[in-house]
């Protein structure tokens, strides 16, 4: 759906405001809320032109942005939200987009509100044929709204570099919520050619600017920051040794460095699977989750019936065993203190804007291979063995599983560099999508990580 907001001059300085505290450099995700007569609002979200006053009150399209309903404020009134609040590179007076829509669209023209379907189609139409720029605005507006459509291996591999992206972050115990915005492929994807790399497809808009050096708050974000530590310096040289091209994003809060980092030198149809590497550097503390899909039909993971899996449960047990020897008794408490891990997920049909993981089932290596002796698990034809949601008996979601590595509950604890740069070129070498964190920098007690927390949701 299509919607038009008029601004009042207060609005129109408070968006200028916003727009000057946080700039293109997208530090923050920000959006504004106001109110309207709930006639004109009675259905979900849009996209909305945003026309401004100019200094004779003259209305310009000078912005888009998308808008959802929240909740009813007064018997006639609707509170709205917009947010992905986007500049035209030129503005266009309201009166000429109207001017170019044929009578019977501008019969059913709604001068503030949700427009009927094609009365919205007919506005989005005239606003391009005015200002053809205004049509990239529009295709990121879409895709906000309705997600990217996954239509080949290529597509989920590239859903899985996301999802990993996102875990990372979560794991850091950081609010980055541009890791959610990204534009999506210009082309198709094809599956003998390596997918491209989520982290070079994040939204331009999240670049550092000029604008970025700008003083900030402790709990903002500096992006691509090239100034790195020789830590992570190390970390992107292992893998640049590997492959000639990494895509990686490096961010700071509360102190702390997170490094994340895409590698895929492989075409997907010879991919041999998925890896998520995450270390803590203050830690010592090492996770490795490897990825494997569930059935498109039925919503199962059959492990009898994949050919990959002896081979990677040994290569596990190994780092396991490896991480075991290292183990000191003075080292911190884990409730699980093996690296190994394993991400049971469905295959992503959308890629969504919103910074929402794909659903799984999580279990530590030793826990999967006890599920497989499980009775309960061999209900499929002949009694074989699958994994689902209707029948594995516990496992833990993505809340569970980032919050537990933020807190140190899971994970290994005094583990040197060593084994990350083992399991680093086994994975590469190996074919595999690879997503790598690596989080460095004083670590401050979990009150003090929770009280940070509740500070950025105030904001």
């Amino acid at each position: 759906m299509v919607a038009i907001i008029r601004c009042t001059e207060a609005e129109t300085t408070y968006l200028e405001w916003q727009e000057g505290l946080f700039p293109a450099s997208g530090r923050r995700e920000w959006t504004w809320t106001t109110t309207r007569l709930r006639e004109f609002w009675t259905k979900g979200s849009h996209i909305t032109l945003i026309a401004t006053p100019d200094r004779d009150g003259l209305l310009q399209v000078t912005r888009m942005g998308h808008t959802k309903r929240l909740r009813q404020v007064a018997d006639l009134q609707q509170k709205l939200e917009i947010s992905h609040v986007t500049l035209l590179s030129k503005p266009v007076t309201l009166s000429e987009v109207i001017a170019l829509l044929a009578t019977r669209h501008r019969v059913h023209l709604v001068e503030e509100g949700q427009q009927t379907e094609a009365t919205g189609k007919a506005l989005l139409t005239a606003l391009v044929e005015l200002r053809p720029d205004a049509d990239h605005v529009i295709g990121r507006l879409r895709t906000a709204l309705d997600g990217y459509t996954v239509r080949s291996k290529a597509g989920q591999a590239l859903a899985t570099q996301r999802d990993a992206v996102l875990g990372i972050g979560r794991m850091a115990g950081m609010s980055i919520p541009q890791l959610a915005r990204w534009d999506p492929p210009a082309e198709e994807l094809y599956d003998d050619s390596p997918p491209p790399a989520y982290l070079d497809l994040l939204s331009r808009a999240e670049a550092v600017s000029s604008d970025a050096s700008r003083a900030a708050p402790q709990h903002d974000i500096a992006i691509e920051d090239h100034q790195i530590g020789r830590d992570a310096e190390i970390f992107l040289s292992w893998i640049g040794e590997l492959t000639g091209h990494v895509a990686w994003r490096h961010f700071r809060q509360d102190g702390q460095s997170l490094l994340i980092a895409n590698v895929n030198r492989t075409a997907v149809e010879g991919n041999s699977g998925a890896d998520l590497l995450y270390y803590h550097q203050s830690r010592k503390s090492l996770i490795l989750v490897q990825y494997k899909k569930l059935d498109r039909v039925g919503g199962y993971y059959y492990p009898d019936s994949d050919r990959k899996l002896a081979d990677e449960l040994e290569r596990m047990q190994d780092v396991d065993a490896y991480a075991a020897r290292l183990r000191q008794p003075t080292d911190d408490h884990r409730l699980s203190p093996d690296p190994s891990w394993i991400k049971l997920c469905p295959p992503e049909g959308l890629i969504p804007q919103a910074n929402v993981m794909v659903p799984g089932m999580y279990f530590s290596r030793q826990h999967f291979q006890r599920l497989r002796d499980d009775p309960r698990l061999r209900d499929g034809r002949g009694g074989a063995l699958r994994f689902g949601y209707s029948n594995v008996p516990s496992y833990l979601d993505n809340t569970m599983f980032t919050r537990l590595v933020e807190t140190g509950m899971i994970g290994t604890a005094g583990v040197g560099t060593e084994l990350v740069r083992q399991q680093i070129t086994k994975s590469v070498r190996e074919g595999r999508l690879l997503t790598g964190g690596l989080l460095t920098g004083k670590e401050l007690p979990q009150s003090a990580r929770n009280s940070a927390r509740r500070r950025r949701r105030r904001k």
